[in-house]
């Protein structure tokens, strides 16, 4: 190791939790008492975090969705974050949570969280070798030369607690935090419950994925036998509006409940989208909830997407395109979903636990807790579980180790590994391409950077993709007018 060697630890120490609040989202403590605590802090600091959190819904549906404006010490690599929940209260706190957990992920890991060093020179108790090359599946292998080059890189080795074996083991931050990108992420009032809707991400995001990629039917939920009065609440408030809503059991054999949703605006259609997301939650109705928050945060009332240019699923052009999720069986009560939730957090995140256990799973929990704001923040990872990115992409160890060695500045090797992974399969040609081109803007090679760039483009990248690649196209147009060399540049990458 580069660093003295001293004994890490991830200071992952849980306790029982009652909840204090359950209406709507349930938590550790109130929303409102949430935001004093949060605002009160912030206001403290000698750093600006926030500049400011806004409701952007106009009131159409009723279902408040707040903006957080991040100030000008906040170094996250968005300048936003969004919150969600069926009141005002819980939606305010849920933008300034997100920007906490944003905030603490950008400052991690800090010199004392970790160790650099190669895969021989990590101490103490290690992940399973295997259990690093578990992408875009945890059925998927890795060739013996992909293992041993992974094993000459350098990575920032940090502890990680086991919420199986109730112990820290260490793991190579980059290389999960790369793989997983914010799934995973999470800030809360108290350590169990930051954990565990960090784990509810991860399992929402790997039955959607595992869902979406092998296109079977899913059941169907009769929302008529939804009890939760703040559920029925908010379905009343679609269906009022004319909002047409589909709502899937995506649970499978987690033994945790995921509820799906798909719904658009009939009266604006095409020219508005079909917003298709998940949640996940310790009770069905919890899960509910979140989905149908989750569905205004994406749609702001009118459906067009402004504000939400990311999103984890499909995007339906027709609602054609969701056929796939659907059969004859009739729809099924929403009792019917697994239901692992208690009145104790820790009790609910156990449950959790043994349920992803029962099927192969170990959920890890790296504390990035940040010294300053002491407001719990984790990042939970678990080898194997699915992204939908990566699973429709089939983005494996090659991308990922070109990606390492693109962050070394090991350049021209990382593009090798691109045009690997895209001679072993071209379902990685778009996110090859990107980082070919990425790759090409580091050297500043502005002409060819823009032609990759271009080429990428036209292989269908998502919104957030789109944007991340017009701002690149500006820079390499800008660099060869300032040259002379190619004026036009810009109008053509438009063109793409």
């Amino acid at each position: 190791m580069t660093q003295h060697s001293k004994h890490l630890q991830s200071n992952v120490q849980l306790k029982n939790t009652p909840k204090r609040h359950t209406v709507g989202l349930e938590k550790a403590i109130p929303p409102s008492e949430t935001v004093r605590n949060l605002e009160s802090l912030l206001e403290s600091l000698d750093l600006k975090l926030v500049q400011e959190v806004i409701r952007i819904d106009s009131g159409r549906l009723d279902i408040p969705v707040y903006v957080c404006q991040v100030g000008k010490d906040c170094n996250t690599p968005t300048p936003k974050t969004m919150g969600k929940g069926p009141t005002p209260e819980q939606s305010r706190a849920s933008a300034l949570m997100e920007m906490v957990e944003r905030f603490s992920h950008a400052n991690f890991p800090r010199p004392e969280n970790y160790r650099k060093g190669t895969l021989g020179e990590a101490e103490g108790d290690l992940i399973p070798f295997d259990h690093l090359f578990k992408v875009p599946n945890r059925d998927a292998t890795a060739p013996d030369e992909c293992k041993e080059e992974f094993s000459s890189l350098p990575f920032a080795w940090v502890p990680a607690y086991s919420l199986v074996r109730h112990k820290d083991i260490m793991l190579p931050y980059e290389w999960f935090a790369d793989i997983q990108g914010t799934n995973g992420l999470s800030a809360g009032n108290t350590m169990e419950e930051t954990i565990l809707q960090g784990l509810c991400e991860v399992v929402e995001r790997h039955v959607s994925a595992v869902v979406n990629i092998e296109a079977n039917p899913v059941p169907t939920i009769d929302l008529k036998t939804v009890r939760n009065p703040v559920a029925r609440d908010l379905i009343g408030k679609f269906v009022r509006n004319h909002i047409q809503l589909v709502c899937k059991d995506f649970s499978l054999d987690t033994g945790i409940p995921t509820v799906a949703g798909i719904a658009f605006d009939p009266t604006t259609f095409p020219n508005s989208e079909i917003v298709y997301c998940a949640g996940t939650a310790t009770h069905p109705e919890q899960a509910l909830i979140r989905v149908l928050t989750e569905i205004q945060q994406m749609a702001v009332d009118y459906f067009k997407q402004d504000y939400y240019a990311g999103g984890i699923l499909p995007k339906f052009r027709h609602w054609n395109e969701s056929t796939y999720l659907f059969d004859d069986s009739e729809a099924v009560p929403i009792q019917s979903l697994p239901d692992v939730s208690s009145g104790d957090l820790l009790e609910e995140l156990e449950r959790c636990t043994s349920a992803l256990q029962r099927i192969g799973f170990e959920p890890l929990v790296v504390n990035i807790t940040h010294p300053v704001l002491k407001i719990p923040a984790v990042f939970v990872m678990m080898a194997g579980s699915q992204l939908y990115e990566n699973s429709f992409h089939e983005l494996g160890v090659t991308y990922y180790l070109g990606r390492r060695l693109e962050f070394l500045g090991r350049l021209e090797e990382a593009m090798e590994h691109f045009r690997l992974s895209m001679a072993q399969n071209s379902k990685t040609k778009l996110h090859c391409m990107l980082e070919i081109a990425n790759c090409l803007k580091f050297q500043k090679r502005w002409a060819e950077a823009l032609q990759a760039y271009k080429e990428a483009y036209c292989l269908g990248p998502d919104r957030a993709m789109q944007m991340q690649m017009l701002r690149a196209l500006q820079v390499c147009s800008d660099k060869l007018k300032e040259s002379g060399d190619m004026p036009g540049a810009l109008q053509m990458g438009r063109s793409a």
